[in-house]
């Protein structure tokens, strides 16, 4: 039996979790940016790395990580600091060999919780494709965003993309897609909406960019100035 929101929240990150797994991680990258971004979520890699090179620093954070496709074809100098999180072990073993030459930090962390570790601030951090595998409302798993901006230096930015389910047109590819990925549990972004994510970020912080392509909105904040 389910006794509560917080138990529902655990039980649906668990179903999640379970499909990034050593199977599914080996067809990822081919899967997820040859096929269903571009095609589906209408966002191409092209598009994707030109995001991560305006905004990503030489002491970067990364969340979420899933293989490391896209933090290995960053434009990060040799000496960089670079941290991994990630709830999922199996997601930090694959990225590890992709970007060892920076012998990252590695955390394995529930968003949805404050941060606990005692860790450095970092000038950028990118949760790209994550939010919307996380339960909840926009406005309920949008404090993730909050728990890593606490490990923002003064300046720093936050950056990424989640897939949006409600208010926006979803191609052919996309329906049956977005439809599958709840089905299965994960995904979890039926409510998802463009206007909600935005009110939250300009809310809670600074907007630098906001802008949907296809179902993918794609975003940029930094702390408010005190």
């Amino acid at each position: 039996m389910i006794s509560s929101d917080s138990d529902l929240t655990h039980v649906k990150i668990v179903r999640s979790q379970q499909y990034f797994n050593k199977l599914s991680l080996f067809f990822y990258d081919a899967l997820l940016y040859g096929v269903i971004s571009k095609y589906a979520w209408g966002c191409s890699i092209a598009r994707l790395d030109a995001h991560y090179r305006k905004h990503i620093s030489a002491n970067h954070l990364e969340v979420g990580v899933g293989t490391g496709f896209l933090l290995n074809r960053a434009p990060l100098v040799p000496t960089a600091r670079l941290a991994l999180m990630d709830l999922s072990a199996e997601c930090l073993t694959k990225t590890l060999p992709k970007v060892g030459r920076y012998r990252p930090e590695t955390y394995v962390q529930n968003i949805l919780e404050p941060v606990g570790h005692a860790v450095a601030p970092f000038d950028s951090i990118s949760i790209n494709y994550v939010l919307h595998c996380v339960p909840g409302s926009l406005d309920r798993k949008s404090i993730a965003l909050t728990h890593l901006a606490a490990l923002l230096a003064p300046g720093g930015r936050l950056f990424g993309t989640t897939v949006l389910s409600e208010g926006v047109r979803k191609n052919l590819l996309a329906r049956p897609f977005m439809w599958l990925m709840n089905a299965l549990g994960v995904f979890n972004n039926r409510q998802d909406n463009a206007q909600a994510l935005e009110n939250y970020l300009r809310a809670h912080f600074k907007v630098v960019e906001f802008n949907v392509e296809g179902v993918t909105a794609i975003f940029a904040v930094e702390a408010k100035s005190t």
